[in-house]
């Protein structure tokens, strides 16, 4: 497990799996071979498999303990969700919940999910299958979504149910909305005095940055704002599951500038472990500057 303290809170990572199903270029529309072997060293073996193509991705959630409150930031894919385009996301059977427990926290303690945006892989573990129904996971908390991510959904899924995304919509975000559970937020929304939800859009319509302030310190979950660490380098690199490629790279590259050789922690949703990391610039871009890899 990794864990950080932001000032007088607690934060971990709980872990599901690791994702190597996506091809660089595959992946990285904008990517070039010059860009590839420029960073070949860098990036192979740690995050990337040179001779298959292969990027190397987590999948994890984030725990915040406030000492009032436990939050837990983007859930993941979840166990037994069918995701018909994503081999290594469907039928899982992983122990996420145990190491969520190993943290001393049962799913019954969770008071907040946030999520900064609604695809499968942030959303998984809003719900399980109990007796053939999806049911929360998190039966005494609140989800809080975005207003503007959820809106989009929710007509897309009226017009075309079809998709990963969609599936998820229907398996993970649909049956905690019916449960009266659902809080939908505006950007700027405040939660528990320490959590605040900033607009990041591109990525998708609605995304969502979510910035943890205590005594002084802070960081911020960017969920897919940034998935690899070639974006540190290349900013302008957007991921193919970007809606607004141009928009997120824009988006990708002001968070970076604002953190940039400060003390703010980038706890990011795909990094390998530790997942997190500070930002310092590098001539006209960035690398990671950190504490635990």
């Amino acid at each position: 497990m990794t864990r950080f303290a932001i000032g007088d809170i607690t934060v971990s990572a709980i872990w599901e799996l690791e994702d190597t199903s996506f091809r660089m270029k595959t992946f990285f529309p904008l990517v070039t071979d010059e860009i590839l072997e420029r960073e070949r060293s860098g990036l192979a073996p740690a995050f990337y498999d040179a001779d298959s193509d292969r990027i190397r991705l987590s999948i994890h959630a984030w725990l915040v303990d406030t000492g009032r409150h436990k939050i837990l930031i983007d859930t993941c894919v979840g166990n037994d969700k069918e995701r018909h385009a994503r081999a290594q996301w469907s039928n899982l059977s992983t122990p996420f919940l145990e190491r969520l427990r190993a943290t001393g926290v049962e799913p019954e303690d969770i008071d907040y999910v946030c999520c900064t945006h609604l695809h499968a892989d942030h959303v998984g573990w809003n719900t399980r299958l109990i007796d053939g129904r999806w049911v929360p996971t998190f039966p005494n908390a609140k989800y809080i979504f975005g207003r503007t991510e959820y809106d989009y959904w929710a007509e897309k899924y009226g017009s075309d149910p079809g998709g990963h995304h969609l599936a998820a919509y229907s398996d993970s975000v649909l049956p905690v909305v019916e449960t009266g559970q659902v809080v939908l937020v505006d950007d700027g929304y405040e939660l528990d005095g320490c959590l605040t939800f900033k607009p990041a859009p591109g990525h998708t319509p609605g995304h969502v940055a979510i910035w943890l302030h205590s005594n002084g310190r802070e960081c911020v979950f960017s969920g897919d704002i940034i998935h690899h660490p070639i974006q540190l380098k290349y900013p302008q690199l957007s991921c193919m599951g970007c809606e607004n490629q141009a928009q997120s790279a824009l988006t990708r590259a002001a968070l970076l500038g604002d953190i940039a050789d400060t003390e703010t922690m980038l706890m990011t949703g795909h990094f390998l472990a530790p997942h997190a990391t500070q930002i310092e610039t590098d001539g006209g871009s960035f690398r990671m500057r950190c504490r635990q890899c």
